[in-house]
């Protein structure tokens, strides 16, 4: 089999530090690299030095390439074989037409993989301190094209009746329209507003100016700009003065209009500092309690994660490691018309010797897949796949229950053949309900889980000790024969609870998802 191209679309976001990971991750595995203008070099160089790059950036009445010329050259490159990297400013889904290249490239049977960007729209405001929302100021703002394909407009009448902020992306050259409409409508001529001229560029430049001076203000800036109209157009924060109307003002608002929207402002800072602060702390009813996660070091470090919002005083305590099985035969898979997974772990096995086996994702066109929870979703989606199924409570009972009860009503189940994807001994409570729904099914160990010797005293001040896996528990018993005297138990889901029970004779508490928020829900309802 030859090898299968793809494409990536990538947000950029608004310069070469503000591009995620991720996204970064795909441009130094790229082969070739599609980009818009106003991508930093600095980002570019961060490709393999023997990629192909095609600049295909659009300006304002300037077009290098028309989008249908672009849909075809990512799938020509694709069709190469190559990973393609389409590098877009900001992100990919605000303005920036990737989903008329997502349907391009996947249309041409192509897997299109889509990483978020931080869009101008909030990124560039922020950069010279203006908040898009701001609590008494406004709590909703509304992003807007200022050009479109066919030289329409935005319904300015509705626009000029909502609250909260506006802002215009690549409406620079259409000021006058907007002033004017929006004045037309009922907006007041005194609304703040600002430009920002050239966002995080050296030759970055903000304009404060009303709505009734918008349109002169415009020819002082230049283009890329971002348009903010409404009352946090009027802030400026900075680390010395955070309320201003006045400071780093390339062109300033008259007394008359700064008089007109002084009262919200002032509201605003009347309220007392303790009081902002006590409305925007965040709950933490877990602070103060000490919990041990074992695991795996996915599973443990995710999770501790999740209970350190909640303020507990967690640590990842590795008890177990994945071993892929090596006799999975990938393909094979069309004989199936249901894959399940039973955990993140399983999918990231099954799908990174998948793909090293030289599969094409194509191959799974018809096979739905069933996920026992919104952590295997996520990670099912990493891969650009969606679940068709998921449990309305994510546990292995309810998987099988539901999804048997899916197939039968189907009325094809005597046809349907399911593939169970999992870990060596998984809960028999998948399969009971599959064998009690007459399911036809083959229940596959793609991976093991090999005990890891971790420090006894790991647990000693611990409150509570969290375990993921009924493997994990077989894990943790063969090392640690003694539990604190005072400690509680927690499980994941009821077979992992089964096992705790066997070993300790003590109450477990078991969450009732199959999630890190799940078992912090259990922490947090016991506690309390």
């Amino acid at each position: 089999m030859g090898k299968i191209g793809s494409v990536c679309l990538v947000g950029a976001g608004c310069g070469k530090d503000l591009i995620t990971i991720e996204g970064m991750n795909a441009l130094k595995n790229a082969e070739v690299v599609v980009y818009d203008d106003l991508i930093d070099d600095g980002l570019l160089s961060e490709a393999p030095a023997n990629a192909e790059k095609i600049y295909v950036g659009k300006r304002y009445n300037k077009h290098s390439k028309k989008q249908d010329e672009i849909n075809q050259i990512l799938i020509a490159k694709a069709s190469e074989g190559k990973r393609v990297v389409r590098l877009k400013g900001g992100d990919a889904f605000v303005f920036g037409r990737g989903g008329e290249e997502y349907i391009a490239v996947t249309d041409a049977g192509f897997t299109c993989k889509v990483i978020p960007g931080i869009s101008s729209a909030i990124a560039v405001p922020e950069h010279v301190g203006i908040p898009v929302t701001h609590r008494g100021v406004a709590r909703s703002f509304t992003v807007v094209t200022g050009h479109t394909m066919d030289g329409t407009y935005e319904n300015f009448e509705a626009l000029a009746h909502l609250e909260g902020t506006l802002v215009f992306l690549m409406g620079l050259h259409s000021c006058s329209h907007i002033s004017d409409e929006l004045i037309k409508y009922g907006k007041s001529q005194d609304t703040p507003a600002a430009i920002i001229s050239n966002g995080f560029s050296p030759e970055e430049k903000r304009y404060d100016t009303t709505l009734k001076d918008l349109a002169a203000t415009a020819e002082q800036a230049k283009s890329p700009a971002v348009i903010v109209i409404g009352d946090t157009a009027g802030l400026h924060f900075s680390d010395d003065n955070l309320y201003t109307t006045e400071k780093n003002a390339t062109n300033q608002p008259s007394a008359e209009s700064q008089q007109a929207h002084s009262v919200k402002i002032e509201s605003f800072q009347s309220i007392d500092e303790n009081e902002f602060l006590e409305i925007h702390a965040v709950e933490k009813p877990l602070s103060g309690v000490r919990i041990a996660v074992t695991g795996t070091e996915n599973f443990s470090k995710k999770t501790v994660e999740t209970l350190s919002r909640y303020g507990a005083d967690a640590k990842a305590v590795k008890t177990i490691e994945i071993v892929p099985k090596e006799t999975i035969d990938y393909r094979e898979i069309n004989k199936y018309n249901w894959l399940v997974f039973t955990s993140s772990n399983g999918v990231r096995i099954w799908f990174e010797g998948f793909k090293k086996d030289g599969c094409d994702l194509r191959t799974l066109a018809g096979i739905k897949i069933a996920v026992i929870g919104k952590g295997t979703a996520d990670t099912l989606k990493s891969y650009g796949l969606m679940p068709d199924f998921i449990p309305t409570e994510f546990t292995a009972e309810t998987l099988g229950r539901e999804l048997g009860q899916k197939i039968r009503a189907s009325g094809t189940s005597e046809n349907e053949r399911v593939l169970i994807l999992r870990a060596a001994k998984g809960s028999k409570a998948l399969t009971k309900e599959f064998d009690k729904a007459g399911i036809v099914y083959k229940d596959t160990a793609i991976y093991s889980t090999e005990p890891v010797a971790a420090e006894c005293n790991s647990f000693a001040d611990s409150d509570y000790i969290v375990f993921g896996s009924a493997g994990g528990v077989d894990a943790f018993f063969q090392h640690v024969y003694e539990l604190p005297a005072k400690v509680r138990l927690v499980a994941i889901g009821s077979y992992t609870a089964e096992k705790l029970l066997k070993y300790t004779g003590k109450p477990v508490i078991t969450a009732k998802e199959f999630t890190a928020e799940g078992i912090a829900k259990a922490i947090i309802s016991q506690k309390n």
